[in-house]
């Protein structure tokens, strides 16, 4: 379905876990972030881009390799694919095989590959699509390979798996990390004047007050393990989520047994 459809951009929602994809209009291209999860809805999206194509070149950027957020690269051979090194270097295999179960599990006939990268994100900094100029900005944390992008003429923030309304972090890579990326993205919102923030998963928004209200409840909920669990109002309760945050939770437990045992070793 369509989340959010303005003249410049359109956010799509899947039907699984509310994940978004989001096309970009501008004058000499058209630029897709993570397009997903179903074949129709890939199919909308690459109708939609046909639409619009009329000559353009079309960019393809994924926020992080996991593979609710690259599922739909089978759709898009011609485009020129943008992520970070740190896609680039991981390993993906247990990515591949989560689609492949899905699609087994589903009767899905579609084929599965991770995407091959041609622009490669090794830092943070700015880079100008034709005339468009994306500000990219690493965030590891929820993942290694995490990356958010500002779409400097629409103000526009698309933050891959930050800054949801209808989940709470998933630690999956570091959780001092995961703080800092926050503190980075806040500081994001302020610098960029952004209009509109475009998650993962849940609902685009475009108060900054609220934008700031979900990036700083992840924050404080990290902060406060293992021994806290300080639960945003905005986040759903139910059994999924207790397991999330019991994996959360031995996460930073086991790190912190980690920095004792290196500070005894000294």
């Amino acid at each position: 379905m369509i989340q959010v459809r303005l003249q410049p951009f359109t956010v799509y929602e899947s039907a699984l876990m509310r994940t978004t994809s989001t096309l970009i209009f501008t004058e000499e291209s058209l630029i897709l972030v993570d397009p997903n999860w179903l074949p129709e809805e890939v199919a909308m999206i690459r109708r939609d881009i046909e639409l619009a194509r009329d000559g353009k070149k079309l960019y393809v950027i994924y926020t992080h390799h996991h593979y609710d957020h690259i599922i739909g690269a089978y759709a898009f051979p011609d485009a020129t694919v943008i992520a970070s090194k740190a896609f680039v270097e991981a390993n993906s295999d247990d990515q591949l095989r989560e689609i492949q179960s899905f699609y087994e599990q589903n009767y899905i006939n579609r084929p599965i590959h991770k995407p091959a990268v041609d622009l490669i994100i090794a830092e943070d900094g700015t880079l100008e699509l034709g005339s468009t100029p994306i500000t990219f900005y690493l965030t590891p944390g929820h993942e290694l390979t995490h990356m958010s992008l500002v779409v400097e003429p629409l103000k526009l923030l698309l933050c891959g798996d930050y800054g949801s309304n209808i989940e709470p972090p998933f630690i999956e890579h570091d959780a001092e990390d995961y703080v800092e990326s926050l503190q980075k993205l806040q500081t994001a919102v302020y610098e960029h004047e952004i209009r509109w923030l475009v998650p993962g998963h849940g609902d685009v928004c475009d108060d900054r007050s609220k934008m700031i209200e979900r990036l700083s409840a992840a924050e404080e909920y990290i902060l406060a393990l293992p021994e806290e669990r300080i639960w945003s109002k905005l986040w759903p309760e139910h059994a999924f989520f207790d397991r999330v945050h019991e994996r959360n939770r031995e996460h930073v437990e086991q790190k912190m047994r980690e920095r004792e045992a290196r500070r005894q070793d000294y």
